[in-house]
C-alpha cells in the first residue's frame, strides 16, 4: 500500500513523528504580499537606515565612499558588490551605474575608476536586465557598509 504524505493533516504528520506543533506568533501581523525578493529588498533598506543613522553623528558628507577599505572584509565585500552590478547588468551597465553613484555624489571618482577596472574581470552574464531602484538600494547599502570599514 503506497501511502501519500500530502493525504495527512500537518499536525497528525507531526505527532507520528514526535516533533511538536510550531509556535505561531500572533503579535506580528502577516506581511502585505512581499515577493520574496522585495522582503529581502525591505530588510536591506532596515539596515541601511540603521546604519545611516548610527552615523548620522559622524557628520556623514558626500562623497560616502572615497576610499577603498584596506582590510579583508573591506576587500571581499568590495568584490561581492563588483559581482553583484556585473551580474544584474553586465560590463556596461554597472559602469554606467558607477558613473550614476559618482554623479550623486555616493562615490569618489577614484573609487568609480578602481572599481570600474574590477569590472572587466568579471566574466559577462548570460541573462542580465536594467537596474531597478531596489538595485540601487542595495548598492547604497554596499556604499554605506564600505564607508563604516574606511
Amino acid at each position: 500500500m503506497v501511502v501519500n504524505p500530502r493525504a495527512y493533516d500537518p499536525s497528525e504528520l507531526r505527532n507520528l513523528a514526535g516533533i511538536a506543533e510550531p509556535e505561531v506568533s500572533k503579535s506580528e501581523p502577516p506581511g502585505p504580499g512581499l515577493t520574496a525578493e522585495e522582503s529581502i529588498r525591505a530588510q536591506q533598506f532596515r539596515e541601511l537606515l540603521v546604519l545611516r543613522t548610527a552615523r548620522a553623528t559622524a557628520d556623514l558628507e558626500r562623497p560616502y565612499l572615497r576610499s577603498v577599505p584596506r582590510s579583508d572584509l573591506g576587500r571581499r565585500l568590495l568584490y561581492d558588490w563588483v559581482e553583484f552590478l556585473t551580474l544584474v547588468g553586465g560590463h556596461d551597465a554597472a559602469r554606467d551605474a558607477l558613473r550614476y553613484y559618482r554623479e550623486l555624489g555616493w562615490i569618489a571618482s577614484e573609487i568609480q575608476h578602481a572599481i570600474a577596472g574590477e569590472i572587466g574581470s568579471m566574466p559577462e552574464p548570460i541573462h542580465r536586465r536594467s537596474f531597478e531602484i531596489g538595485d540601487h538600494r542595495l548598492s547604497l547599502l554596499y556604499i554605506a557598509t564600505l564607508a563604516s570599514l574606511s
